[in-house]
């Protein structure tokens, strides 16, 4: 209020000044007001409990957690690299949360969490693929040039053999056509028998039989060594062709109550092969023993003119090649075998086997006619052991110590007679002409040609 003889205002009548500020000593803090922040600056004080944000948290963490058990499940079997991946599959749904809570909450903090989370991830993956493939990928697999479409039968212009089956062995078309399976080295042998045998008319969309169309696929089939017993047991197949079972095999077939019936029919050589460049061009049995027991470790010790450590391969338990060395093998302990990432800094030993990759220190093993016939590979080479090399004629007239023989093989429940049909074709001169002119030796003397 201002004075009509000065013109001034009284301060003390004034009703938008403060007089506090004039009184020394007096604590300004204590006497203003608490400021109430804008709604929206995220200072507003919150109480009681926010059942949007505990809804949120229970229905992504539930359904997180089911992708994480069934992403996790995925990395188990499909890679070698579990726990990098694992870390990384666990990464990637931190950062997606943290993104959809980003969104749900308009939180600028969770979205950058989510692009830092995942930055972190897609760098290790690429670091992770770039190492792999320094270390591992750039060496070729050996088995990856093999191409199964062209020994399948009735295909036009496959590589079987052409065979003229005598009448005795026809098959009587009025009984079940036998399923076939076997190893994938011997596939050449018993697909070029059926496509001898079986009438061609019976395949895919062409014709019926017995009311339905016959699946090639499944009836000359190729599974490998290591799941064709179980296929047998199972009834799954009438016939198989492959190497004796291992011993964990024979154990399945005893607690399924049956017994093997096992009927040679042809040999072949169990080899070692190498990197082309390497210049090691022979080992002994006693050698081979110490490498894949662990007791021989390095090049130089079995020949090599400089140190390089061994990288033995193997195969996967109930191979055909997998239980030949360890026939080989006999009392000796077998190292367990190398994982496939153990360049990449996982040094650990585990049950996963790796596949044959041409290093320069790699050592591996597979049959003759695989090697030379079904890879055609002039990037790897045969040793010889004990000084004679894996040739035919040196299976043939026994000089060679590694031979396996290939077997028929049927359970002791009751044979069809077209099974048993095929078993004596395979036995007959011409059967054992079709041995041998696929590549294997026979087990009998054959007849020439016509």
């Amino acid at each position: 209020m201002q004075d009509e003889n000065t013109g001034k205002t009284n301060p003390a009548e004034s009703e938008e000044l403060d007089i506090s500020e004039y009184i020394p000593g007096h604590d300004l803090k204590r006497k203003q007001p608490d400021a109430m922040p804008e709604k929206g600056t995220g200072r507003e004080k919150r109480s009681g409990i926010n059942l949007g944000k505990i809804a949120f948290f229970g229905i992504t963490g539930f359904f997180l957690l089911q992708f994480w058990f069934v992403g996790r499940m995925m990395i188990q079997m499909a890679t070698l690299h579990r726990a990098f991946y694992s870390c990384v599959w666990t990464g990637i749904l931190f950062g997606f949360f943290f993104f959809v809570y980003s969104l749900a909450f308009n939180s600028k903090k969770a979205r950058r969490i989510s692009y830092v989370i995942g930055l972190v991830c897609i760098v290790s993956i690429g670091m992770k693929q770039a190492w792999y493939w320094w270390t591992i990928g750039r060496y070729p697999v050996v088995t990856q040039d093999v191409r199964w479409h062209d020994y399948m039968p009735f295909q036009e212009g496959n590589k079987l053999v052409k065979i003229q089956v005598p009448e005795e062995y026809a098959l009587d078309l009025k009984e079940s056509i036998p399923t076939l399976n076997g190893a994938y080295a011997l596939y050449p042998i018993y697909a070029a028998m059926a496509q001898g045998m079986y009438p061609s008319y019976l395949w895919g969309y062409v014709g019926q039989y017995r009311g339905g169309i016959i699946d090639l696929y499944n009836t000359v089939g190729k599974s490998g060594s290591d799941a064709v017993y179980l296929l047998l047991l199972d009834g799954k197949c009438d016939l198989v062709f492959a190497l004796a079972p291992s011993k964990n095999q024979q154990e399945d077939a005893e607690k399924a109550g049956v017994k093997y019936e096992l009927t040679p029919f042809c040999k072949d050589a169990f080899v070692f092969y190498v990197n082309a460049k390497n210049p090691v061009d022979n080992l002994t049995t006693e050698q081979i023993k110490g490498i894949y027991s662990g007791k021989i470790t390095d090049w130089e010790e079995v020949g090599a003119p400089s140190s390089t450590k061994i990288i033995p391969f193997q195969r996967n338990e109930g191979s055909g090649s997998q239980t030949t060395l360890q026939k080989l093998m006999g009392d000796t302990p077998i190292m367990p075998p190398l994982k496939e990432d153990r360049l990449g800094g996982m040094g650990d030993i585990i049950n996963d086997t790796a596949n044959y990759r041409n290093y320069r220190a790699a050592l591996g093993f597979s049959f003759r006619y695989y090697a030379t016939e079904l890879l055609k590979n002039d990037q790897i080479k045969l040793l010889s052991i004990d000084g004679v090399t894996p040739t035919v004629e040196n299976i043939r007239n026994g000089t060679y110590p590694l031979v396996a023989t290939a077997y028929m093989v049927t359970t002791d429940r009751p044979r069809s007679a077209n099974v048993q049909k095929i078993i004596d074709f395979m036995l007959s001169p011409e059967g054992q002409r079709l041995v041998e002119e696929t590549g294997y030796v026979p087990v009998a003397p054959t007849t020439p040609a016509e």
